[in-house]
């Protein structure tokens, strides 16, 4: 293991599904009451069986909890150097979104040049790399957004057509966009009742994917003809653990690409770690455009 002293810690997508699983008694708080997964800080210990990482490296790490304090300890196989230039906020916010975004639109969902992506709750951390992602496949991308005022920040990352969740007709103006023909792939960030709406979208043998366990998703497919279509259902999750060799180098290389500046991890605010509770509800209020981190 290693031992971080936590310079900032990011709150993920992950985060947010499991306090609502807390909430509902869906899942039990770790022992000791430590919640969070990821977080940037400096190496101060490490176990006898470490090799990669040293006192005084400066890394970020994910873990399934205890990232929410001062000190987080991480297994070495999910944690990661920072690269030159990477600031502690960019690199707090990288591995889990950069993972998920990238195993579930590119190695799992085979986004490719010519399709069209309808990404929900687009402001989103997942929402906004997964914008960066898409339009390097080539592929055409709606968002949809809560807050208007975004849509000339979506625009500078690239990002042209944008539907507003308050104001739109979201089926109407998705099928107005692609000419009455739907959508290739749905990544819905966002839980709620827009699920089942925006499956509508989704051509026969095109994806949809979201948070939701992958065979609980079963009730949110169905055409525009009322029957059931043919879409492959995917969760927003990495393929494989975290500390997967596979997955560790494939964020690895994507660190490097944030550090050069190739792709954007826009961090909203910063909240100090006793203000834990406003970050979350700010964030449940549809408010960031990107990321939340917060300093111990």
């Amino acid at each position: 293991m290693v031992l971080i002293r936590v310079e900032l810690v990011s709150i993920e997508a992950i985060d947010v599904v499991k306090l609502a699983l807390y909430r509902s008694g869906l899942a039990d708080v770790p022992a000791g009451g430590i919640v969070g997964c990821q977080a940037s800080g400096t190496v101060i210990a490490v176990g006898s069986a470490v090799t990669r990482f040293g006192v005084g490296d400066r890394v970020v790490a994910y873990h399934g909890c205890g990232s929410h304090a001062e000190l987080f300890a991480a297994p070495e196989a999910s944690t990661w150097h920072l690269p030159e230039g990477l600031d502690p906020g960019s690199a707090a916010a990288a591995p889990f979104t950069l993972a998920a975004t990238h195993d579930t639109l590119l190695a799992r969902g085979k986004l490719v040049p010519g399709e069209t992506i309808l990404i929900n709750h687009v402001t989103s951390s997942l929402g906004l790399v997964s914008v960066q992602l898409a339009i390097e496949a080539g592929a055409r991308v709606i968002g949809i957004a809560r807050d208007p005022m975004c849509e000339e920040r979506l625009n500078r990352i690239g990002l042209a057509d944008v539907l507003n969740a308050g104001r739109d007709d979201i089926i109407a103006r998705c099928l107005e966009l692609t000419g009455g023909q739907g959508v290739d792939f749905v990544f819905d960030v966002s839980a709620g009742d827009r699920i089942t709406q925006l499956a509508r979208l989704v051509k026969p043998g095109g994806r949809y994917a979201a948070f939701s366990p992958a065979e609980s998703l079963a009730s949110v497919g169905y055409g525009r003809d009322g029957t059931t279509p043919d879409i492959g259902r995917l969760t927003i999750m990495p393929s494989s653990p975290m500390q997967d060799p596979l997955v560790h180098a494939q964020v690895a290389a994507m660190l490097a690409r944030v550090a050069g500046g190739e792709l954007l991890l826009p961090i909203e605010h910063e909240f100090a770690l006793c203000e834990a509770a406003e970050a979350y509800e700010f964030i449940l209020s549809g408010q960031p455009f990107g990321h939340i981190v917060m300093r111990p």
